[in-house]
Parts: structure tokens; C-alpha cells; sequence
């Protein structure tokens, strides 16, 4: 019975998690972005930049 619980839980919290970002993903997609700020980079780009353009 603990070992079912533990399942049904840990299915319902990927559940959630996975609503709650498709959420915000709607949200900004409802938003858009301007053309202007599109291309500007952000004070984290420096992480993601692997190939140095």
C-alpha cells in the first residue's frame, strides 16, 4: 500500500509540474516578445553560449 501511494504521488507531482510549465509557456507565448528585445542579450547568455557567435 506504501509503495502505491509513493507511485500515485510521484505521478501526481509530474502531472503538476508538467501543467504549471505548459502555463508559463502559454502565458509567454500570449505576451510575444518585441522584435527589439529578441535580440538582446540577457545577463545569463553568457551560460548558454557554446559556440561563441
Amino acid at each position: 500500500m506504501v509503495i502505491l501511494s509513493g507511485i500515485v504521488s510521484l505521478m501526481f507531482m509530474c502531472v503538476s509540474i508538467l501543467y504549471l510549465s505548459s502555463f508559463t509557456v502559454s502565458l509567454q507565448e500570449k505576451s510575444g516578445l518585441p522584435s527589439q528585445k529578441r535580440n538582446k542579450k540577457d545577463q545569463f547568455s553568457y551560460l548558454f553560449d557554446v559556440y561563441s557567435d
